[in-house]
């Protein structure tokens, strides 16, 4: 699997959103408050914004280029997309959830017991998504989100609406599969990029500010260190 390579422009009224950033496999962390184009980065990531100005390659295929006139549309970027919320169906099962998202994908015939055994949720195939709880339900959300083998997988605030303690399982959820593939996660929050992060990638005022290791949330929070040393102990 490759890497991604972004660069753009895309102009609001209020606020340019610009940067330019190289995903690699593992953890990519978009660090920032609101507002500052987090969630625009992500959005036109995966073509549900066009942007002014740029360039976008994943696993060597060109996504857009606006100098020469290329814009692949959502459903052939072959993109994974988790959002703030879950999006799931609720009066379907999660089996029913996971197969009508891979009918929309276009994707083959997969074993939804399958998937479920190898997250770590087998037996809950046939439950309805209002029975789940909500460290469930955005499991499932990220199961479904995986389930056709995506080049990349893209995360908005997918653990705003978790208490602490969801938050944490859902994290070590994540790192426990071992993914191939990049992973971009959108958040506000320090300690979620802390647990998680590989690269990390700050913005403030729609514009990339600094890009590094984990180390680098530490620089900018010096606060974090204290909590990550309660939660190893």
């Amino acid at each position: 699997m490759g890497g991604i390579v972004l660069k753009f422009q895309k102009r609001f009224p209020s606020i340019l959103v610009e940067g330019e950033f190289t995903f690699e496999e593992g953890f990519n962390v978009i660090l920032g408050p609101s507002g500052c184009g987090k969630t625009t980065t992500l959005r036109v990531m995966c073509g549900l914004e066009k942007p002014d100005e740029g360039f976008m390659k994943c696993c060597d295929e060109v996504f857009f280029d606006t100098r020469e006139g290329i814009f692949l549309p959502p459903q052939r970027r072959k993109l994974g997309i988790v959002f703030q919320e879950d999006n799931l169906l609720p009066n379907l099962s999660v089996r029913g959830n996971i197969e009508f998202a891979l009918r929309k994908a276009g994707a083959g015939r997969v074993s939804v017991r399958e998937l479920m055994r190898r997250f770590g949720m087998e037996g809950l195939e046939d439950k309805r998504v209002s029975e789940l709880s909500g460290g469930q339900r955005q499991r499932v959300a990220i199961i479904r989100a995986l389930a056709y083998n995506p080049r990349a997988l893209l995360m908005d605030e997918p653990f705003s609406s978790l208490d602490f303690r969801r938050k944490l399982r859902i994290i070590e959820f994540l790192k426990s599969l071992n993914l191939s593939i990049p992973v971009v996660l959108v958040t506000h929050d320090p300690f979620e990029a802390s647990l998680l992060a590989n690269k990390v990638f700050l913005m403030e005022g729609g514009k990339k500010v600094a890009e590094g290791g984990r180390e680098l949330i530490e620089e900018y929070f010096s606060e974090i260190a204290d909590l990550l040393k309660i939660h190893s102990s």
